[in-house]
């Protein structure tokens, strides 16, 4: 009798480590899909990311301090003005500017993996590599992008994340977090006002 108690506590403790163990593996390979789908989307889609993830993947060589210093700027009712004011067929009237929609680095190069806006150059006439039009109002430049391209977050901002000397041009874009502003129309983020000030 003793024996037999004996051996059913030893089946019923096996059963438990059984399922414990099988829980465990489902909840670490759910974990790893999980990680390893987001690293994948990370890969994909860079655009898919919205502000906190880009800052939670981000490393702190890469800058992620920079999202604990700044606080998002909103200058949207500004686009929406220049841009209302503008017809359908002129929205990107202005200048044109070539950017580069990565996250700038301290050694001076662009992380391809995240977006954000890493160097900028005006161009001087007509060019058919310009993906920008801009224009300056009230001390801001209105950036509205021309191409599919942009380096706006899913949720609609735009991490400048130090000072961008703009080429062929006499202003600075100022580091920060800018909201871009939605076109309910075209059902997309089309436009971010960024602060400047003078090169000079």
């Amino acid at each position: 009798m003793k024996t037999i108690r004996i051996l059913m506590v030893m089946f019923v403790f096996a059963v438990i480590v059984a399922v414990v163990g099988a829980c465990s593996k489902e909840k670490i390979e759910e974990k790893n899909n999980l990680q390893s789908n987001f690293t994948q989307t990370q890969e994909d889609n860079v655009e898919g990311y919205t502000l906190a993830e880009m800052a939670e993947v981000m490393s702190w060589e890469q800058g992620k301090a920079f999202f604990d210093s700044h606080q998002v700027k909103d200058y949207t009712d500004l686009c929406k003005n220049v841009i209302n004011n503008c017809g359908e067929e002129d929205r990107t009237q202005g200048t044109q500017y070539v950017i580069t929609w990565h996250w700038p680095l301290a050694n001076g190069d662009c992380d391809n993996d995240l977006y954000g806006l890493c160097s900028a150059s005006k161009m001087d006439t007509i060019n058919h590599g310009a993906n920008v039009r801009g224009c300056l109002v009230d001390g801001k430049l209105v950036i509205v992008p021309t191409a599919d391209e942009n380096g706006f977050t899913s949720d609609g901002y735009l991490a400048i994340g130090q000072p961008i000397v703009v080429d062929n041009d006499t202003i600075i874009i100022r580091e920060g977090i800018y909201a871009a502003y939605y076109d309910e129309v075209l059902g997309r983020y089309v436009a971010v006002a960024v602060d400047v000030y003078p090169s000079n």
